[in-house]
C-alpha cells in the first residue's frame, strides 16, 4: 500500500515538473502579429506597434497582463483601438486592432481636439471647420490631451442612437454641422433636463428636448418629419418648410413609453399651426 502511494506521488511529481517545464519553455511568447479589422487611413509600422505594447517576449503566455498591453498600444497610437489580444498556442499572440475615426471636434484654447464616437481625443489641430467629411463641431471648451477620454455621455449616446437608425458615420458628418447641449426646466416635474440643438448644413435647427430619454426614437421622428415636410406645401409656404425649427419632445403620462414622441415647428419665434 505504501509502495503504491509512493508510485502515485512520483507520477504526480513528474507531471507537475513537466507542466512547469513546458510552461516556461513551450508556452512562452515567441511570436506577435497585428491583424487590422478595418481599413485604415493612416500607415502603421507593425513592428513599432508591437514594440509599443511592451510585450515581454519569453514570458509565460498564460500570465500576460493584456489590459496593460492594450493600454500601452492605445496610448502610443491614439487612432488605434485594440479589439482583443488573441492567444494562439503554444507561443503566439495576435493583436486585433481597428482604426478610430473622428466624429466630433471641440475647442481647446487656441486649438481644436478631434474626438471619436467614444469621446477619445485623437488629435490636436491648429484650425478646424466642419466640412461634411471631418467631424461635427461642438462649441464647448475642453481641457484634455491626446489619448484622454472626455466625459460627455450625451454625445456618445447621440452617436449610438444615430447608428440605431441605420445611419452611418458618414451620414452624420454630412448632415450635422454643429451640435450644442442645452439645459431646460421641466415645469411638470420641476427637474432640469438636457437637450440637443442640432444645426444642419442646410441651415435648419433641430431641438431634441429631454435627450436622455428615448433618444433613438426622437432621432427617428426627426428623419420622418424632415422627409414629410415637403408634403405640407398645400398648408405651408416654402419659406416656412425650409427654415422652420423642428422641435421634438416626448409625451408625458403613465400610458406613454420612450417610443412616444411628438414634434412641432417654430418659425420666426412663433409656433406653426399645421
Amino acid at each position: 500500500m505504501k509502495k503504491g502511494w509512493i508510485i502515485a506521488l512520483s507520477v504526480l511529481l513528474i507531471v507537475a515538473i513537466t507542466i512547469v517545464t513546458l510552461s516556461f519553455t513551450l508556452f512562452t511568447v515567441q511570436e506577435v502579429s497585428i491583424n487590422y479589422r478595418t481599413s485604415t487611413d493612416y500607415s502603421y509600422d507593425d513592428k513599432k506597434i508591437i514594440e509599443s505594447s511592451q510585450i515581454p517576449y519569453g514570458n509565460n503566455i498564460f500570465f500576460l497582463n493584456k489590459s496593460q498591453l492594450t493600454s500601452n498600444i492605445e496610448q502610443a497610437y491614439p487612432y488605434l483601438e485594440v479589439i482583443n489580444i488573441e492567444t494562439k498556442f503554444p507561443s503566439s499572440l495576435i493583436i486585433h486592432v481597428k482604426e478610430r475615426q473622428s466624429v466630433y471636434a471641440v475647442k481647446n484654447g487656441e486649438n481644436f481636439l478631434l474626438l471619436d464616437s467614444q469621446l477619445k481625443v485623437l488629435d490636436k489641430l491648429d484650425t478646424f471647420e466642419s466640412d461634411r467629411t471631418n467631424a461635427i463641431y461642438l462649441p464647448i471648451e475642453v481641457q484634455a490631451d491626446v489619448g484622454d477620454f472626455i466625459n460627455l455621455n450625451l454625445l456618445s449616446n447621440f452617436y449610438d442612437a444615430f447608428l440605431l437608425n441605420n445611419k452611418s458615420r458618414e451620414d452624420a458628418l454630412s448632415l450635422f454641422k454643429q451640435i450644442e447641449i442645452f439645459d431646460e426646466k421641466n415645469q411638470i416635474f420641476n427637474t432640469v433636463e438636457d437637450g440637443l440643438k442640432l444645426t444642419l448644413f442646410s441651415g435648419r435647427e433641430v431641438f431634441i428636448h429631454n435627450a436622455n430619454y428615448g433618444l433613438a426614437y426622437k432621432i427617428a421622428k426627426f428623419f420622418a418629419v424632415e422627409k414629410a415636410l415637403p408634403e405640407l406645401s398645400d398648408q405651408l409656404s416654402d419659406e416656412v418648410i425650409q427654415n422652420s425649427e423642428i422641435h421634438i419632445n416626448n409625451f408625458l403620462g403613465p400610458n406613454y413609453t420612450d417610443k412616444d414622441s411628438y414634434f412641432y415647428l417654430i418659425y420666426n419665434g412663433e409656433k406653426v399651426s399645421i
